[in-house]
């Protein structure tokens, strides 16, 4: 019997949600949506600035050090929640915030197997909404999906900046990797 069914009745109250890890696919459906510069969205976090110790793939070799990069915040939260902490690119919104706070677990077969509530410091949710199943499931889904292949090119600019610093050369900057994920186009000399 899975845990957590309860969670289903998760409703949220309004965001203040902690520092959130981005992917190529979060920012490409932002920038679509808003329009904005990578600059003003994205922020790169070391260590000491987010736990993910769990995580370990989402670190980006940069030049300055192991980073991830992050959602922005301003006066302390998401630069795209408006004046009634209510989400501004819904519709857009990273994957991370699509998931989050639930933390479900399935089966291979897509039965579930344990639903939670991720420990948030400043969530006050109440458990009178209607989540089904379904999506929880599709969104956890399609949440993993992207967090994979997202995974995996960090993995391969990762096996590329070791092989630089072996070679004597330095570890490429935040800009480079935004081109490596095709997210900008290179910087013409």
């Amino acid at each position: 019997m899975p845990t957590g069914l309860k969670n289903l009745k998760f409703r949220c109250t309004g965001c203040r949600e902690p520092l959130l890890p981005l992917t190529d696919a979060d920012l490409r459906r932002l920038v679509r949506r808003t329009g904005d510069s990578l600059e003003r969205m994205v922020k790169w976090v070391d260590r000491n600035g987010i736990d993910m110790d769990d995580e370990p793939e989402g670190f980006v070799m940069l030049r300055q050090g192991k980073r991830v990069m992050v959602l922005r915040h301003a006066r302390r939260k998401c630069i795209y929640l408006g004046p009634d902490d209510r989400c501004t690119v819904y519709t857009s919104r990273p994957m991370g915030c699509r998931v989050f706070p639930l933390d479900a677990e399935f089966t291979r077969d897509g039965t579930l197997r344990r639903l939670s509530v991720m420990p948030s410091v400043e969530c006050p949710y109440e458990l009178d909404g209607h989540n089904g199943l379904d999506a929880v499931r599709a969104v956890t889904d399609r949440y993993n999906r992207e967090n994979d292949a997202f995974h995996a090119r960090v993995a391969d600019w990762n096996r590329g900046q070791r092989a630089r610093k072996r070679a004597g050369k330095a570890a490429g900057t935040a800009r480079q990797f935004l081109v490596f994920l095709g997210l900008l186009e290179p910087t013409k000399h």
